[in-house]
């Protein structure tokens, strides 16, 4: 117990320490202070899950999940920014809620990029596919009930996670002089990519979406843990706030 709490306190002096970064190298180092917010937000999520959420069941199916995942980017690896691993962790936050959907976002980024190749925008991507499975449990409840709802969303974050990315492109050095036309100029080059992200996101969801959360919650029955989906259920009604954060 004291070394996940441990853990806790140490992402959180992270997250201070890149705050104090950004205070004293305001103009000079944005990307180092970004890293490091980004690597103190891993450690708190990963620090949070092994305290509150690891048990068998749930180390088990993430591994499953993020593997599949991985495997689905690595496979389309040569079709750019199409690729199911999008798809895969929406459908995880969903069906087993905010932490499981974090840590399948953050791992697919870690383990496709052991055949993709590892640098210094896997934190980045981790980042992203992490709060894009963590997003997708807290709105697990309008995803699953509204078809257009679902659309918008797979959409919406194939164009968030491309422009966050940008942020990292930007700010590591790939352009010279930081100035409003590169910004934009990098922006536009990255369109066709974030469309296309966006799009096979869409085409997943509508036709593969709802067949995917049967046989999600099948596995969850399976792995006894159909009474933590009743409960995500329940509380992500509107007004059915009790239990938040148990």
């Amino acid at each position: 117990m004291e070394n996940r709490k441990a853990f806790i306190y140490i992402g959180i002096l992270i997250l201070l320490i890149s705050l104090a970064l950004s205070i004293t190298f305001l103009e000079q180092n944005w990307y180092l202070c970004m890293l490091v917010a980004i690597t103190g937000t891993l450690v708190l999520f990963f620090s949070v899950f092994e305290q509150r959420s690891a048990s068998t069941e749930r180390v088990v199916l993430i591994a499953v999940l993020s593997a599949l995942s991985a495997a689905g980017r690595v496979v389309f690896a040569s079709i750019p920014s199409v690729q199911p691993s999008s798809f895969i962790i929406i459908m995880t936050g969903v069906v087993f809620g905010c932490r499981m959907g974090f840590m399948t976002g953050a791992i697919t980024a870690m383990a496709s990029n052991l055949v993709l190749g590892q640098g210094p925008w896997t934190p980045w991507q981790m980042f992203c596919w992490g709060m894009m499975g963590l997003l997708s449990g807290l709105l697990a409840y309008p995803i699953k009930k509204s078809m257009a709802f679902r659309l918008a969303y797979g959409f919406i974050w194939g164009f968030i996670f491309g422009w966050i990315m940008n942020v990292w492109f930007i700010f590591a050095g790939y352009i010279g002089d930081i100035n409003w036309t590169a910004v934009i100029a990098a922006y536009i080059a990255s369109f066709y990519f974030d469309l296309a992200h966006a799009g096979a996101n869409v085409v997943l969801l509508l036709f593969f979406g709802n067949l995917f959360i049967r046989k999600l919650e099948r596995v969850a029955v399976k792995y006894g843990l159909a009474d933590m989906i009743k409960k995500q259920a329940f509380e992500a009604l509107p007004g059915n706030n009790d239990g938040q954060g148990k």
